[in-house]
């Protein structure tokens, strides 16, 4: 019994300190060295690039350089195309703002006296708490510019104070890529040499595993923000919105980025054409967003089981715990976590299940 209890306390005393050392690495040690792991993936997906230059006798550091610089272009430019289609769309607000206030004031005012008429009409007990639910409703609705100033400043203020941050981190992982990248195989056995000798035979083809659930994982997302896109652009065109491919491929890309969705763009500008019109084109927006999220969340499973190798239930499975953990962005990673995992089961890593 004293045998099974010392055990007990053992493996009690193992877990609490295997959750004290996680603790500490994700508190401290990740976000310290969250520049070079993210210059580390950065250098893995550029490993083929590099890789075919340097079997064209070109150097690796002078190859690792060139495509480092392709890559940091090409993000620049997405940024600052972005950036200045941000402020032409700020700019045109701006100048539209006036305008629109005037109207959304007037649409108000007569919804308020319809609302008062509806009221008058009911029967005295339900129409003095319709009476007083419209108060409260107006003394919200004047104080959210207010409220949305504050929350602007507040938000530009945090913005400012995490500029210094944000560039350090981008300076070390852009130039941490590029050191990366010239020595990458070095890099990586110098990894795997820290690792023990049973350990490390374990690891080995877990990296091409890996590498091909990462591309799996890009060709299921480039296949959905396809099919969001041709679904944008026929409904921007039956609805009458100009210019519609620009839009569409706007919405289709922050639809495929992490946590967001098509619902940032498109609930956004329903609203404000129902209040200001026009009322068709916003309800023809609602339908197109409810249409887009029904197809992504009806064609994902399906298609990130296909591409990263995963049971279509294990995979339907994933993208729902996905979703209930983490949202939009928990739906596109939670699949990719799965298939490690059985990976890392498969070879016997880690004993999660029983294969048959």
């Amino acid at each position: 019994m004293s045998e099974k209890l010392a055990k007990a306390v053992l493996i009690g005393l193992g877990l609490i300190l295997g959750a004290g050392i996680l603790f500490l690495a994700g508190r401290y040690l990740l976000p310290w060295t969250a520049p070079l792991l993210t210059a580390w993936v950065l250098a893995a997906l550029l490993e083929p690039a590099v890789g075919f230059l340097t079997r064209h006798r070109w150097k690796r550091g002078a190859a690792a350089g060139l495509c480092t610089l392709a890559a940091l272009g090409l993000l620049l430019w997405g940024l600052t195309a972005l950036l200045f289609r941000g402020l032409g769309a700020a700019s045109e607000l701006t100048k539209a703002l006036p305008g629109a206030m005037e109207a959304l004031s007037a649409r108000l005012e007569a919804l308020e006296k319809l609302a008062e008429a509806h009221i008058r009409a009911a029967p005295e007990p339900a129409g003095q708490l319709l009476e007083s639910a419209l108060s409260g409703l107006l003394g919200s609705a004047a104080s959210l510019p207010g409220e949305l100033s504050r929350g602007l400043v507040a938000l530009l203020s945090r913005t400012a104070q995490a500029s210094p941050d944000t560039l350090l981190f981008l300076v070390t992982a852009a130039l941490g890529t590029y050191f990366i990248s010239a020595s990458f195989p070095t890099v990586n056995a110098f990894l795997l040499a820290q690792l023990p000798e049973g350990l490390r035979r374990r690891f080995e083809g877990l990296g091409a595993d890996l590498k091909e659930g990462f591309g799996g994982l890009l060709r299921a997302q480039l296949i959905l923000m396809a099919i969001c896109f041709f679904e944008l652009l026929a409904a921007f065109l039956l609805l009458g919105v100009r210019p519609a491919v620009i839009l569409a491929a706007v919405t289709a890309l922050i639809d495929a980025l992490p946590v967001f969705g098509t619902g940032v763009v498109l609930v956004p500008w329903a609203l404000y054409c129902l209040l200001l019109g026009p009322t068709r084109r916003g309800f023809g927006l609602l339908v197109t967003w409810g249409l887009t999220e029904l197809v992504r969340n009806a064609a994902q499973a399906k298609l990130l089981g296909d591409q990263i190798g995963l049971n279509p239930l294990a995979s339907l499975l994933s993208v729902y715990v996905g979703w209930r953990v983490g949202g939009v962005g928990g739906m596109l990673l939670m699949p990719l976590g799965t298939m490690v995992l059985i990976r890392l089961n498969d070879r016997g890593m880690v004993r999660l299940w029983k294969n048959v």
